[in-house]
């Protein structure tokens, strides 16, 4: 976690940035920083292309690093937020970012637990207080709190618990037969 980084953001200027780790590693700014963005009315299309070039410029200007596995040391998106960090009752609304300019449909289970891990680690939330994020892009609601402290390699962290509404959306059968040559899969370098 690397907190108030000063970002030279195109577009944009200077941007005060929060990198945070839930399952993966996230850039964390208030939509408004963003040349005042919102994240309830701005379009789609300004969010993503605001959220990619702070992306881009923290994946120049920083490098990641998570203290027990390097194939996880890389931001995987950027979510704008609305600004509420402090614990609320009230719900926080954000807009995760992620891969190829992807927007996720949830508030982003992965994303919910570094904005926890943030809040937490800035006094802004106590252990099992719970907080509700909802989706700019859709609606969909997850809560979040931070239930106990631990520690990854040598720096302080929570474990989170998340949850939030799935949908049955399909199914998928696979067939291996005992004649097929590549049964046992192949690998290729």
């Amino acid at each position: 976690m690397r907190r108030d980084l000063i970002v030279d953001v195109p577009g944009h200027g200077k941007v005060v940035v929060d990198i945070a780790y839930g399952g993966a590693f996230y850039a964390l700014v208030s939509a408004e920083k963003l040349g005042g963005l919102d994240v309830y009315s701005a379009k789609m299309r300004d969010l993503v292309d605001a959220a990619s070039a702070v992306t881009e410029a923290v994946k120049v200007q920083f490098k990641i690093n998570h203290p027990e596995s390097e194939d996880l040391a890389f931001l995987y998106g950027t979510i704008l937020t609305d600004g509420k960090d402090a614990y609320s009752e009230e719900p926080t609304t954000n807009i995760c970012v992620f891969a190829d300019e992807q927007v996720d449909r949830s508030p982003t289970g992965s994303g919910v637990t570094a904005r926890i891990a943030l809040q937490y680690h800035k006094g802004l939330l106590e252990l099992n207080q719970t907080r509700t994020f909802k989706s700019s892009a859709t609606g969909s609601v997850f809560t979040g709190k931070a239930v106990r402290e631990a520690k990854c390699g040598d720096l302080k962290a929570v474990i989170v618990e998340v949850s939030g509404q799935a949908h049955y959306t399909g199914a998928a059968s696979l067939t291996v037969e005992d004649d097929d040559p590549l049964r046992d899969g192949f690998l290729l370098k």
